[in-house]
């Protein structure tokens, strides 16, 4: 935690400088700090987008040049120079500012894309051979533990996570679903409802989990029909099954977009429905559903290729975002009008509007199941946010 602490700081402090260099008359001779994503190299210089400002890092013969590790610790320092710069690579400046709105480089940090992209990569296979996710659903403040909810395609499972004296906890921020504006938490950070992906050890039963690694997001589902849609925008307006009204859901380069096809969305929801009802063949929403998964030989519940669904038992959660990966991705112009859609998203600001973290369509095998479950008549009347969708708790967020 003390690690992302410091990092989360550092950044917010090279933010400010940012801000203060583009907003602010700013001392000739005083250095201050630029970052931002290399766009262009010549032999004497670097061309920056730095928040969406271009500025240009002049070189000299005095400029020191630094390469730094993915997670910019300065003193992971070590010595480079200009030639190791290349266009994509992420390029912290000290610098003194010219009139014109340049600098004169006095010390360039440099973070390679590549190596950024390897660390990348190692976290998110950690993520998934290590990880687990759910929703809270308890705290036990005196044993400091919480027990999640772990959803498989058509079951749920509880595991007790507890935590190593030195895990890391990150918290999503409220108006944001964008991992590199999570902030630095603790334990007390987490709370009942909220979405909790985290990496560590599991138990011999799967029952429980000791985390070394934590991220948490307050995130909210919500299901409805589609009244309109901004592809310009990426913006989708729906009418909200729970509540009557009209949300606003705006989606992102980072939101997971995708659509059940139709045989999948009536097979698994009528898994479920066999599930709650003791037996298997059981219909969904009025529809046969033909006994048996295909694929899946004779034993309820099993993926194609004998794979176990994520989540049963408080295993893996492979079943559940393989199954989502396979699935056609599509984005906000792929909706229509009475589209029935489901999201899991950050809370409605001040203007209405969530950010959309996953959105899912083709969904309404599941939420007439749901409808029936809460003994509701017309399409959509009794639908609270109980309804359950394979992929949209959890795994993935």
């Amino acid at each position: 935690m003390t690690q992302n602490a410091v990092i989360s700081i550092f950044i917010l402090f090279i933010s400010a400088l940012v801000s203060q260099v583009f907003g602010q008359t700013v001392d000739p001779m005083k250095p201050v700090l630029v970052r931002g994503d290399v766009t262009a190299v010549s032999a004497s210089s670097a061309t920056l987008n730095a928040n969406g400002k271009t500025v240009t890092a002049e070189f000299s013969d005095k400029t020191e040049y630094k390469k730094i590790s993915p997670d910019l610790n300065l003193r992971s320092a070590v010595v480079s120079n200009l030639a190791e710069i290349k266009v994509g690579d992420k390029l912290i400046v000290s610098c003194l500012i010219k009139p014109d709105g340049g600098c004169n480089a006095i010390r360039s940090y440099l973070v390679s894309t590549s190596e950024l992209a390897a660390k990348e990569a190692k976290e998110a296979s950690e993520w998934k051979t290590r990880g687990i996710s759910g929703k809270v659903e308890s705290i036990d403040a005196v044993k400091r533990t919480v027990t999640i909810k772990v959803s498989g395609l058509t079951s749920s499972q509880a595991v007790v996570i507890s935590f190593k004296p030195n895990a890391e906890f990150l918290h999503y921020a409220d108006d944001s679903i964008e991992f590199s504006d999570a902030k630095p938490t603790d334990f007390l950070g987490i709370g009942v409802g909220d979405m909790l992906k985290a990496v560590g050890d599991r138990s011999a039963d799967n029952t429980a989990f000791t985390a070394e690694k934590v991220l948490v997001g307050s995130f909210k589902t919500i299901a409805g029909t589609v009244k309109s849609v901004d592809a310009s925008k990426n913006e989708v307006v729906i009418s909200d099954f729970a509540s009557g009204k009209d949300v606003t859901v705006s989606t992102t380069k980072v939101t997971t977009f995708k659509r059940f096809p139709a045989e999948d969305a009536e097979r698994l929801a009528g898994m479920q429905a066999a599930m709650r009802n003791g037996g298997f063949g059981a219909q969904a929403g009025g529809r046969p559903q033909g006994g048996q998964p295909q694929g899946g030989g004779n034993r309820p519940g099993w993926q194609q290729g004998g794979q176990r669904p994520g989540g049963m038992a408080g295993g893996p959660r492979g079943g559940v975002d393989e199954m989502l990966d396979r699935f056609p991705t599509i984005t906000t112009a792929d909706l229509k009008v009475g589209d029935m859609i489901a999201i899991s998203s950050t809370r409605e600001n001040a203007s209405g509007h969530v950010t959309a973290f996953k959105l899912l369509a083709g969904v309404e095998p599941f939420l007439r199941l749901a409808q029936m479950n809460n003994g509701g008549g017309r399409r959509g009347q009794g639908l609270d946010a109980s309804f359950s969708i394979p992929g949209l708790d959890g795994g993935g967020f």
